[in-house]
């Protein structure tokens, strides 16, 4: 049986309450590496103790795995609805979203479906399944509650959840030693994307490789992948399998042990590419939309980012990968060459997430580069980290001239996202649990949500 983290505990116990004050889909928040899954086998183990049929979706292999293990974990008989499985009538099922899509008429009525990586339930294979299931609870969980294109996951937006839940988000992990900090490199301007156009929310893939593949950018990643974390177990996240091939070269010609993973790989090669990250066989993968997440590789000890987002879940599912904590080892090494952290911020900045999604853009880092030790921070007279002091004639922030290709290290505590008014944060809390949420975030005292709370009621009522 699998002994839970108190947090892990609080957030089953969450859950309970959320389904007994009358929730029939809650969402559970919860940072990456902070073991969701450990949580929704909890939930599947007490509902399977009560006789009732649970049906866990993923969409990848990997996640049907990683679901099926920590089943087995918590002494969960369960059965597997994917291809290359034998059908069986176990109560609990772990079940591929495109087979189980293919299978309703098939299906047995389950109690509870729980949707893991719960960003994608809008997708119409998964609202699919829902439909045919009227009478079962759901339960989601994510470490980033909202679309790609801003959207929010509850009913009211278009999703299907009607109760947040909020775990534990990644600042509070590290501090509680769940979670391994992170020191991060990146340029002050990014690469040049002005010919890369946005199609659904994010970059033309095809372009972006374009822009990406490039022996400037590439000789740069394995230049600092060799200054700042020499030797350490990597994953260097591209654009495309023909990028992730031509950056493994790169990183073998220069001496290191570097292997490219993608979904055209037999499942057997993938999992001895990553299993050579643990035991020293392979330094570097490079990896092509293939494992931003439920990898759980724990030897990780760098991410290097060659693919550049607009999406915030992605962001952070890459970051994720490597916080998982190991002996000895101190912070994650994010090199940073996508400029990511730029446009979402550090995987420990505190987010505000809602049900409703996003009406404003995120705030970016005003940044400062030191040209005495090449940190980054906001604008500011004094360098935070080696006490270069500013001219007064050099006022602006981005007025340091700095070497192609250059990193500079970016640290939470120096840089961070900008905050944007009070007046607008409080225009996106929109029930006291949110003003709550705020509070926190802020370092108010929990009076305050309650009095400002009071306040828009009355004004309301006015």
């Amino acid at each position: 049986m699998v002994r839970l983290r108190p947090y892990q505990e609080a957030a089953v116990q969450s859950l309970r309450q959320a389904y007994m004050t009358g929730a029939a889909a809650p969402l559970l928040c919860a940072a990456t590496g902070s073991g969701k899954t450990v949580v929704f086998s909890a939930v599947a183990l007490g509902a399977y103790g009560k006789g009732n049929r649970v049906l866990i979706l993923a969409h990848r292999a990997e996640l049907i795995r990683q679901a099926s293990n920590k089943l087995r974990d918590a002494g969960v008989p369960h059965g597997i609805i994917a291809p290359g499985y034998p059908e069986t009538d176990d109560m609990v099922q772990v079940g591929s979203v495109q087979t189980v899509a293919r299978r309703l008429a098939r299906l047995p009525r389950f109690a509870l479906i729980v949707i893991d990586e719960a960003h994608h339930s809008v997708a119409g294979q998964y609202l699919a399944i829902i439909k045919s299931q009227p009478q079962a609870k759901l339960l989601g969980v994510t470490a980033t509650p909202e679309r790609l294109d801003a959207r929010g996951l509850g009913i009211a937006a278009g999703g299907v959840f009607d109760r947040l839940v909020m775990g534990p988000q990644v600042a509070e992990l590290v501090a509680a030693g769940y979670l391994t900090p992170t020191r991060v490199w990146a340029p002050v301007t990014g690469p040049d994307l002005s010919a890369v156009r946005t199609i659904a929310g994010d970059y033309d893939a095809r372009q972006l490789a374009a822009a990406m593949d490039k022996a400037a950018i590439t000789g740069d990643a394995v230049l600092h992948y060799a200054r700042h974390a020499p030797g350490l177990p990597c994953i260097a996240f591209c654009v495309s399998v023909q990028h992730a091939k031509d950056v493994a070269e790169a990183f073998r010609a220069a001496g290191w042990r570097a292997v490219a993973a993608h979904g055209e790989m037999r499942p057997a090669e993938r999992d001895a590419a990553l299993g050579g990250l643990a035991h020293g066989s392979v330094q570097v993968v490079c990896a092509a939309d293939l494992i931003s997440e439920g990898l759980d590789v724990p030897a990780v000890g760098c991410v290097t980012l060659l693919r550049p987002t607009q999406s915030l879940s992605l962001h952070l599912q890459q970051i994720g990968r490597g916080l998982r904590p190991m002996p000895d080892k101190t912070h994650l090494v994010v090199l940073d060459h996508a400029n990511n952290t730029a446009a979402h911020g550090f995987a420990e900045t505190p987010r505000q997430w809602s049900l409703e999604g996003r009406r404003h853009r995120r705030a970016v880092p005003a940044i400062r580069q030191c040209p005495a030790c090449y940190a980054v921070f906001p604008p500011q007279h004094r360098c935070p980290c080696c006490g270069h002091e500013f001219t007064a004639a050099a006022s602006s922030p981005r007025e340091v001239e700095r070497r192609a290709g250059e990193l500079a290290e970016l640290r939470p505590e120096d840089v961070q996202l900008k905050r944007t008014s009070l007046d607008a944060l409080l225009a996106e809390a929109h029930s006291l649990h949110d003003m709550h949420n705020l509070a926190h975030q802020l370092g108010y005292k929990p009076g305050w949500a309650w009095m400002q709370w009071q306040r828009r009621l009355q004004r309301r009522a006015a």
